[in-house]
């Protein structure tokens, strides 16, 4: 690695800045203000017009598509990188109503469930169709769109909007489309991302495109509520794709769908398998696409990746939708340490599904965040340089190597550009770098899908969840932290990588990334398929370990501590000693042929480290914080921040 490089990043190296306003007049100096600061880069778009005495319209004026050239150009000329921002505030896909504009079927829609005690139904007019109607044990009523004849349940489907991210975001209320419609996905790439290659002349000079919590809005959202009907997502070709994904018809599975039985049911979990393809199908991989055929990495980050609760109303399947992404990224709410590991709200695995999803599909040049930290969220006024690189630092643990910023210089003051310098040091080298852990976390999906219900307030306000799903998400919240304190890695995978990966000698492989171990958490139900590559994978001489509960045609006991296991069996092959040894969290890479290791001090105090090198065989110690690098084999590392150790001094 280049010494130089490291003390001194290079602005692809660095943070980039979110600048919306870049477009809307000084662009020079606001960018020679960013670069003076520590900024490689901005993340922008044409000019959104939001005075209220601007009457102009978004993306129609060929005077902000010159606006915008004159932007990127400047920033090119300060060798700086840009970004393009793909919606008028958020979430990306309505084109601040563009997308939805002559085509009112394009509206994200949903069903709910009526129950109608055996009466005749007639569709009021708040709803557009009946689509099934059933006695209580599942058999069919007469019924049409508008009456069903002695029907136990009617389901009825009609736009979703009040409840909603649509309704509910910071941005402000706007209806918006359905992400499992192609059509109207590609409404949306005609009116945004067509416009864009057409009327801007610097369009190649783009590296990225940012799509900003694009979701389903059959879940509400921020709505603390009740709300009159309980909605899951509708599109008009659900039946149709259902039957070719299952060899079965959707109608069957109707009637468990809104079951709040505290039981696993195959029906709900076909019907998020279908809803996670049909998302993937037309919003993730269609823009995907778009962005591979005119030269330009498809990035950005979804809603509430927090919680595995949240990914199956959302999105389906979260995991499924990230990896379309070229570059997948990942939204961080918090500057502070404790925030990032103990908030209900989990960002240590938002970040975890993410870097998981980059590593499942050897997608790790760029792995994106978004930082975003609100001042106070956890004391009174904002949080400290130590915070904000200690949360940063454990965000690169994770996977992250590229920081897309709303975090202004002013909140860090003088410190800012040795924040900015700090983390374009990791940066580099972690790009290029392969995790070489070992060790995987099986992301329960496949239980969240069988139990999810839903409720007729937000998931993120107070719904009522499953028992499954909880122990789940607590039992990764726990795995996330038990790991690190006993000195140990580890990336996120699903069954869909579990299938795609060859096993060979007790490994499973697959696009770059080894598993040896394989933790299993929380699990009620798993694909047969998959259960019988893990019961191969284990004959093999891998690692299975069953923790919290498992299917019950898994035939090893559970395990009540998977890191206890795992410490004494997984070496990692840095010898050293500390005096926080819960605190410092080590991960292994491999680069140019070489191992490294990421040690961060998750601790509020400096830490002290000694290593023991192989004889005549000096470590080199790559201080991110101050950019020296040392073979000094004893050393301290301050609070909350990291050092890269690599081998024979190199």
């Amino acid at each position: 690695m280049d010494k130089n490089r490291f003390l001194h990043p290079l602005n692809e190296d660095r943070p980039y800045m979110l600048r919306h306003d870049l477009a809307e007049g000084g662009a020079p100096a606001k960018l020679d203000a960013l670069r003076a600061v520590g900024f490689g880069g901005v993340v922008t778009n044409a000019p959104w017009h939001t005075s209220p005495s601007d009457p102009a319209v978004y993306l129609a004026a060929d005077g902000d598509f010159k606006a915008l050239d004159d932007a990127v150009r400047a920033a090119c000329e300060r060798g700086m990188g840009v970004w393009l921002y793909d919606e008028k505030g958020y979430p990306s896909a309505s084109a601040d109503g563009l997308t939805l504009l002559g085509h009112p079927e394009y509206e994200a829609r949903g069903f709910t469930e009526i129950p109608t005690g055996g009466r005749d139904w007639a569709r009021p007019d708040t709803f557009e169709k009946i689509i099934y109607a059933c006695r209580d044990d599942g058999e069919a009523v007469p019924f049409d769109a508008n009456f069903a004849r002695g029907a136990d349940r009617v389901f009825a489907v009609r736009p979703v909007f009040e409840g909603s991210h649509a309704q509910k975001c910071g941005w402000g209320p706007r209806h918006y489309p359905n992400l499992m419609d192609k059509d109207a996905v590609a409404a949306f790439i005609r009116c945004t991302y067509d416009r864009y290659f057409e009327k801007s002349e610097q369009f190649s000079r783009f590296e990225a495109v940012f799509t900003d919590e694009p979701s389903l809005m059959a879940g509400y959202v921020n709505c603390g509520v009740p709300m009159p009907y309980a909605f899951l997502p509708w599109a008009e070709d659900l039946p149709a794709v259902f039957r070719e994904m299952h060899g079965r018809e959707l109608w069957e599975d109707l009637p468990v769908l809104f079951s709040r039985e505290e039981r696993f049911e195959p029906g709900k979990r076909r019907f998020w398998q279908t809803v996670g393809e049909m998302v993937n199908r037309a919003f993730f991989e269609q823009i995907g696409q778009w962005c591979d055929a005119h030269g330009i990495a498809f990035s950005g980050h979804c809603l509430l990746e927090e919680s595995l609760s949240m990914h199956v109303p959302l999105y389906g399947d979260l995991l499924k939708q990230l990896k379309s992404f070229r570059r997948p990224g990942v939204d961080m709410l918090t500057g502070s340490v404790l925030s990032y590991w103990t908030s209900p709200a989990d960002f240590a695995m938002a970040a975890r599904y993410v870097g998981g999803a980059a590593r499942m599909t050897g997608k790790t040049e760029r792995v994106m965040v978004e930082i975003c930290p609100i001042a106070g969220q956890t004391h009174e006024g904002d949080f400290t340089f130590e915070e904000q690189r200690g949360t940063m630092a454990l965000l690169f643990r994770a996977g992250i190597n590229h920081i897309n910023s709303y975090l202004s210089p002013d909140r860090l003051g003088d410190d800012f550009p040795a924040y900015a310098a700090m983390f374009g040091r990791a940066a580099y080298v972690l790009r290029g770098a392969r995790w070489i852990g070992k060790i995987g976390v099986y992301c329960p999906t496949e239980t969240a899908q069988g139990f999810y219900y839903p409720d007729t307030v937000g998931v993120n306000s107070g719904a009522r969840l499953p028992e499954a799903i909880r122990l789940a998400e607590k039992t990764l919240a726990d795995l996330n932290r038990s790991l690190g304190a006993a000195g140990l890695d580890y990336t996120l995978v699903d069954g869909d990588w579990v299938r795609e990966a060859q096993l060979r000698d007790g490994v499973l492989s697959a696009n770059g990334l080894e598993i040896a171990a394989l933790v299993m958490p929380a699990l009620r139900c798993l694909d047969p398929d998959v259960l019988e590559k893990l019961d191969a994978f284990r004959q093999a001489g891998g690692t299975l370990l069953w923790t919290a509960s498992k299917p019950s045609a898994a035939a090893d006991p559970l395990t009540d501590d998977p890191a206890a296991v795992l410490s004494r069996t997984v070496d990692y092959g840095l010898a050293h000693r500390t005096d926080h040894p819960g605190a410092l969290l080590v991960s292994p890479y491999e680069k140019d042929g070489a191992r490294l290791w990421y040690l961060v001090n998750n601790s509020p105090e400096a830490c002290s480290v000694t290593l023991s090198p192989p004889a005549g065989k000096p470590y080199a110690v790559w201080d991110i914080l101050t950019g020296a690098v040392t073979e000094d084999q004893a050393f301290r590392i301050p609070a909350y921040s990291a050092v890269f150790v690599t081998e024979n001094g190199e």
